[in-house]
């Protein structure tokens, strides 16, 4: 059994998710590896006394770090076995977790991500990218107005060639 699954289980519950984002709210959670898959928060789950959680076997459907419907339930999925450290397991989950909160409050101001690998794959299209990252990182590093808005401009102006490709 992973060593985090009570301690992570804790700080979910403590968290307040709302200093993420307004509203925020946690669905349900799966922490899994090859064999076992870790239940959290699922409305069909039968409770434990000893566990805040439900051991099940693991199949399929738990493939990456995802959002998916188990049991027709939005339910954020994270392979606990990628992550060696639990600050980057916990931002993955909060990240998945955030997931099933847009999509049980049918959010759309958000990218699709899905549609990130619908660009095309080119030496150019991925410079371009580079480029707007930079500068995008650059404003919020910036402190000088006048500079901030100037990586800001670019990074609107990579955008649009990029968006032109």
């Amino acid at each position: 059994m992973n060593k985090y699954l009570n301690r992570i289980s804790q700080d979910i519950v403590n968290a307040n998710l709302d200093n993420y984002w307004s509203g925020f709210e946690s669905v349900a959670y799966a922490l899994y590896d090859k064999s076992y898959v870790y239940l959290f928060n699922h409305p069909r789950m039968k409770k434990n006394q000893q566990n805040n959680y439900q051991i099940l076997n693991w199949d399929e459907q738990f493939n990456g770090c995802t959002l998916i419907l188990y049991n027709d339930y939005p339910t954020a999925i994270v392979n606990i076995e990628l992550y060696e450290d639990y600050k980057s397991l916990y931002s993955i989950l909060v990240h998945e977790l955030f997931h099933g909160f847009q999509y049980v409050k049918c959010e759309t101001r958000f990218a699709n991500e899905i549609m990130g690998i619908t660009y095309p794959l080119s030496k150019q299209n991925v410079e371009l990218r580079n480029q707007e990252r930079t500068n995008l990182f650059s404003a919020v590093l910036e402190n000088n107005i006048i500079k901030k808005k100037l990586y800001l401009n670019t990074f609107i102006a990579l955008r649009e060639k990029r968006a032109a490709i």
